[in-house]
């Protein structure tokens, strides 16, 4: 639910524009689903020491807008995706992306069912949701929809049931993990938490508000918090001003050595 940060003035005006009208944002983020563009700070998938083909966990696939991303920037063997939105989840299943399998709910620390709210445009008779601003907390979105859009009149919000499962075992090998749930980071890396001790994989997190919890966790495994840079093309260490995504890593997933 955060606004993507970029590097470039104009492109942060325009999308503060797309964002002022629900439907403006409605129609841009669907015909996004069919271009290749991703945040930026994504680029740094490409700078990472990673096995010549790479087996991902995208979580939170969404309309598959990052491992289209990723399956044209690395050699793909696998993309696991992980979308409890049986709308995305539908989607996703249509991509054009090889070896891309599509599992119709999300990851948690326990399995449950799991309460979330969905932004609904009201455009003459037809129902638009603004799936990627859903949320687990209804103030928060609240608070979102005030602060992003000036035409909010039609806005409403609905409740929707999600299955999330708790991860025991995937055989394959996992190189790179993209979290981006929108608040419930924390809950998916714990889920997750024996493929990350078994694969070591690097991750790429969506900064929340449980982000400095996320850090001590990983800290027991090893990892440590870099951002990317697009202006150096690097990844740099950081300590406070945490960015749009938090890379967690390990020496070995370095190409260089960073001071």
């Amino acid at each position: 639910m955060r606004r993507s940060k970029t590097n470039s003035g104009f492109l942060f005006f325009l999308e503060k524009i797309v964002r002022s009208h629900p439907l403006l944002y409605f129609i841009t983020r669907y015909f996004i689903r069919y271009t290749n563009i991703f945040e930026q700070d994504a680029n740094g998938v490409t700078f990472l020491n990673l096995d010549k083909k790479v087996n991902i966990i995208d979580v939170g696939a969404s309309d598959g807008i990052a491992s289209k991303f990723f399956n044209r920037k690395l050699k793909i063997n696998k993309i696991i995706c992980f979308e409890p939105n049986k709308s995305y989840a539908k989607i996703l299943k249509k991509l054009n992306i090889k070896n891309l399998v599509v599992n119709a709910y999300g990851i948690a620390e326990y399995t449950k069912y799991y309460k979330i709210f969905i932004p609904r445009y009201k455009f003459f008779s037809k129902n638009l949701d603004l799936i990627t601003y859903a949320y687990y907390n209804k103030q928060a979105l609240q608070d979102k929809i005030n602060s992003d859009f000036k035409f909010k009149k039609n806005i409403s919000i609905i409740e929707e049931k999600i299955y999330l499962k708790k991860i025991k075992k995937i055989k394959t090998k996992i190189d790179l993990i993209k979290v981006d749930v929108n608040g419930h980071e924390l809950s998916i890396v714990k889920g997750l938490s024996k493929i990350i001790k078994r694969d070591k994989p690097a991750l790429i997190i969506e900064t929340g508000d449980d982000i400095k919890i996320i850090e001590r966790y990983l800290k027991k495994y090893g990892f440590r918090k870099y951002l990317f840079s697009n202006r150096f093309s690097r990844f740099e260490k950081f300590k406070e001003n945490y960015p749009l995504n938090t890379y967690f890593l390990q020496k070995n997933h370095l190409r260089f050595n960073i001071i």
